[in-house]
């Protein structure tokens, strides 16, 4: 029975991985329109005497779009900035019930965070609100943002089920 759970956990782990590619790759191309329009403008001002008027809204959407599509899958791989000095001092059985724990806070802020957004993006939306400057609407932009912790709540939960698999296992008497 575990063997199957741990197959079910991993092939819903690749292909949570396989979209969360997806949106690290769409994330590091708005990375690269950021650098694009940024230097396009400064061009344009230096040569053209025109820079573009939307450049600072539009990079400030972008780099929004560019964290928080790339938020699943450094959640999932754990590559975040962290602080280890605490847990890496730890027995390798308790660090993984300490992983199990913050992954749970990760799942309720997640959680939390999506409740807020909601409100936020309806609002945006109902009212078609667009920039001040490009006239873009913003719901699009503002959509990224709930999706993205949603899955990322999702990648905490792997996380979560990851280390408590590990940790069960650990503690499970191999048969000889």
């Amino acid at each position: 029975m575990k063997g199957q759970r741990g197959s079910l956990l991993q092939r819903v782990e690749n292909r949570l991985r396989q979209l969360f590619v997806a949106l690290a790759v769409i994330a590091t191309l708005a990375g690269v329109m950021i650098v694009v329009l940024v230097g396009t403008s400064v061009t344009m001002r230096h040569l053209a005497h025109a820079p573009f008027r939307f450049t600072e809204e539009l990079v400030g959407l972008l780099m929004t779009v560019a964290f928080f599509l790339a938020l699943p899958l450094v959640t999932l791989n754990a590559e975040h900035v962290r602080v280890q000095i605490v847990v890496s001092s730890l027995p390798e059985r308790v660090a993984r019930w300490v992983a199990v724990v913050a992954a749970l806070f990760g799942i309720v802020f997640a959680i939390w965070f999506f409740w807020l957004c909601l409100p936020w993006f309806e609002f945006a939306y109902v009212r078609a609100i667009k920039t001040d400057v490009g006239r873009l609407l913003m719901y699009p932009w503002m959509a990224v943002l709930p999706l993205s912790i949603l899955l990322t709540s999702i990648a905490f939960a792997l996380r979560a089920l990851r280390a408590h698999q590990a940790a069960e296992s650990e503690s499970i008497p191999q048969e000889r």
